[in-house]
């Protein structure tokens, strides 16, 4: 497993490395698209002729398409309203995004082309950890911010512990998320016996994986079976088998996409393993999953940084359903953390008066905290990490998600 996740990574470095050798004319990988919101007629209209331009590293097509199409309709919304009150700095703000689906060095590509020739003065996303770890010397040079949603420790930080100057993660880092949930599931569950079902060729899956396991042990409980899968993956009567012989009280189940988390859960249930329950992530968690999956994910444990269900987030995904219909899709975690992106670089132009990168980055590493339309007031450590997000623990039962509250890893 290992090799296979040092291969993709050392061809996306290398692939890095020719994208910034080439002018960004050569690179014809990535298809763009630009949107930018309309100024109300009762407010000052922003001046078009020079805007500022954000831009979207996104996941837009495919069979997880929902993760970009819907980030990038939040955030048309967000700029919508950020223009309807004049811009910022009196000038039009502009989305320009990138579908970097295809494979690992789309997101090079793309993050080339938003430097280069778009000349954007930040950038959201990527959404996943091994499409944002290979950026940060592109935007180091380039010093242009980039805010990614991911949880790999590597996409703010070298291998050599150094941290990475113009990355800013928005979303927590995976050691934390995933030692919370094993003090949980440990602590509060009472779990003893855990399986661990991970998608074998993602980095952030096998990270989290890892630090799950490795703070589940240290308080005294057992990983009894390590099974895998491929992304896209539909059929799991092999690996429920395997698992179901370990007799595990849990699963846990990091996956990057609903879609598999859902079919094992429902094969789960077919097989009659219906006492085995799952432990999961934020990062597949949604109103979607639980359309597809029903009652087969009842039982399931999951970790949150942000409560979909909250007083602040509920009413946005109620007005984003009114707006959205044509998408089929709910607002989600991933689209919240691209504008809550979005907030902090309004805050840092605000804040500074200037789209200068060095003088944003500056701005995003002493801020004392941004207050986030999700909740919380957030700022960034010195790993670059995000402070403020507060872990929720959902519990799914009935086909619905029910808050167990806050749950924080206890004092050492």
């Amino acid at each position: 497993m290992k090799k296979v996740v040092s291969f993709i990574l050392a061809l996306v470095m290398v692939l890095s490395l020719a994208a910034c050798s080439k002018p960004s004319g050569s690179q014809t990988s990535s298809t763009p698209a630009s949107s930018s919101g309309s100024a109300s007629e009762a407010g000052s209209k922003p001046d078009s002729s020079n805007p500022i331009k954000i831009g979207y590293l996104a996941w837009a097509s495919g069979s997880d398409a929902y993760f970009g199409l819907v980030a990038i309709a939040a955030l048309k919304d967000r700029i919508a309203d950020i223009n309807a009150k004049g811009g910022l700095l009196g000038r039009e703000v502009q989305l320009i995004w990138y579908d970097i689906s295809q494979d690992f060095s789309e997101s090079v590509n793309a993050t080339n082309k938003l430097i280069n020739q778009d000349h954007v003065t930040a950038i959201i996303g990527p959404d996943g950890s091994p499409f944002a770890i290979t950026l940060g010397g592109i935007v180091e040079q380039a010093k242009v911010p980039l805010l990614p949603n991911c949880g790999n420790k590597e996409v703010t930080v070298n291998k050599d512990g150094t941290v990475k100057p113009y990355v800013f993660r928005v979303a927590p880092v995976n050691s934390l998320t995933y030692e919370t949930l094993a003090q949980y599931a440990y602590k509060v569950l009472g779990a003893r016996k855990v399986a661990q079902l991970t998608e074998s060729t993602n980095i952030s899956t096998v990270e989290s994986a890892n630090e799950f396991d490795a703070a589940f042990k240290k308080l005294g409980g057992e990983i009894v079976a390590n099974e895998s899968y491929m992304q896209n993956d539909t059929e799991f009567r092999a690996q429920i088998t395997k698992v179901a012989q370990a007799k595990p009280e849990y699963v846990f189940m990091p996956a990057a996409a609903y879609k598999e988390v859902c079919n094992f859960a429902n094969q789960l249930n077919d097989m009659g393993y219906k006492d085995i329950k799952i432990l999961g992530s934020d990062a597949w968690y949604n109103d979607d999953a639980l359309k597809v999956a029903g009652n087969s994910l009842d039982g399931a444990i999951v970790i949150s940084a942000l409560d979909m269900n909250s007083e602040n987030i509920k009413p946005m995904v109620d007005d984003f359903a009114k707006k959205h219909a044509e998408l089929n899709a709910s607002l989600h975690l991933y689209a919240l953390y691209a504008c809550n992106a979005l907030q902090f670089v309004e805050y840092a132009i605000n804040k500074t008066q200037s789209t200068d990168g060095p003088t944003l980055k500056e701005a995003l590493e002493t801020t004392d905290g941004v207050d986030m339309l999700t909740g919380g007031k957030w700022k960034f450590n010195e790993n670059h990490d995000p402070v403020g997000p507060q872990f929720t623990i959902l519990s799914i039962e009935n086909g619905k998600a029910v808050s167990k509250g806050s749950y924080s890893i206890e004092e050492k």
